[in-house]
């Protein structure tokens, strides 16, 4: 986390890329995240109550500028951006090409950037008590509740059996992840998840807007996470960006050419899985919806 901005990544025509980012490190570590941010993000973290919570705020946000200063070539520290009124962060001036957002849920974080479209990335925890099917019944349209109710365990128990869970764990999975891909499209925009709870992504591909977003269209994807999360990108606009994906390391700061330490690359329309054995970097149940900004 020098003050010295290293070199930029290597950047191959439009392209998506996202980092993984785990928030969990010592005292030391964080202690020196923290002199990275500005003044609004420090106040941020002091509201939280739980110190483990503003400790992972604190490394969200000091990687994000960590990053975002190799792409624009200076230090974490002097990177500002605007925030519009939904919270979607973006540059002016000679930045304004580039795009990003920025999603975490407990112990992990997922950094989007790009030139090629605005961009919206958003990771869910899985909550282990999430009661999934009435919530998709509530809030959902019809098709993806009836999706969410298909995985659910609601058949009812033979004689002598206890009550089967309600939901159910793939329930959950399906119903978190519907959750995510509409957060993914609406931060892509600058909007309310609210407003985007009607958006059909039942399946990824192109994603048609109404309502508060008519006329608008993404291209949307599931991103591969850790067992216990789902994730998704979106960008704005008919085309899809290729994507690579990267792992952020606190001890080290990412490698000196990302393109070469790549878990992944993905042309534009590629669906491979990653799975790197990742293990699940926390327990606790996360929150009904919406990744933490």
């Amino acid at each position: 986390m020098s003050a010295r901005p290293e070199p930029a990544p290597v950047r191959r025509g439009p392209e998506a890329d996202v980092w993984r980012i785990r928030l969990d490190g010592g005292d030391r570590t964080v202690r020196q995240a923290a002199g990275l941010l500005d003044e609004r993000e420090r106040q941020r973290a002091d509201r939280f109550r739980d110190a483990l919570a503003a400790d992972r705020f604190v490394l969200a946000h000091a990687a994000a500028r960590s990053i975002l200063g190799r792409y624009l070539g200076v230090s974490g520290a002097a990177v500002h951006w605007s925030v519009g009124p939904h919270g979607k962060p973006y540059f002016t001036g000679p930045w304004e090409a580039w795009q990003w957002s920025l999603s975490r849920a407990d112990g992990l974080a997922l950094l989007a950037v790009c030139t090629a479209a605005p961009v919206g990335v958003d990771l869910e925890r899985v909550g282990t008590q999430t009661q999934a099917l009435a919530l998709a019944r509530r809030f959902l349209p019809a098709v993806e509740a009836a999706d969410v109710g298909r995985l659910s365990g609601a058949a009812q128990p033979a004689p002598g059996e206890a009550a089967a869970d309600p939901d159910g764990p793939a329930a959950r999975v399906a119903y978190h992840r519907l959750l995510s891909r509409k957060e993914a499209c609406v931060k892509a925009s600058g909007g309310r998840l609210l407003d985007g709870l009607r958006l059909d992504v039942l399946a990824p591909g192109t994603v048609l807007g109404d309502g508060a977003f008519s006329g608008q269209r993404w291209s949307l994807r599931d991103l591969p996470a850790p067992p216990g999360f789902v994730a998704a990108l979106a960008t704005l606009g008919d085309a899809e960006p290729g994507l690579r994906l990267f792992d952020w390391e606190w001890a080290a700061g990412p490698p000196p050419d990302p393109a070469a330490g790549s878990r992944l690359i993905l042309p534009p329309g590629g669906r491979r899985p990653w799975t790197d054995g990742a293990a699940d970097p926390a327990d606790a149940p996360a929150p009904v919806g919406g990744g933490a900004r």
